[in-house]
């Protein structure tokens, strides 16, 4: 569900893609610690 969320926010981003690039990051950051956490 969060994924789902993650994308809508990169999709209404793509008009900025440096910013939407910086978000990506961010957002795999946040998938990576919550798999590690698990």
């Amino acid at each position: 569900n969060a994924q789902l969320k993650s994308w809508r926010i990169l999709r209404k981003l793509r008009c900025c893609p440096h910013r939407a690039g910086r978000l990506a990051k961010a957002i795999h950051t946040l998938q990576l610690r919550e798999t590690a956490s698990h």
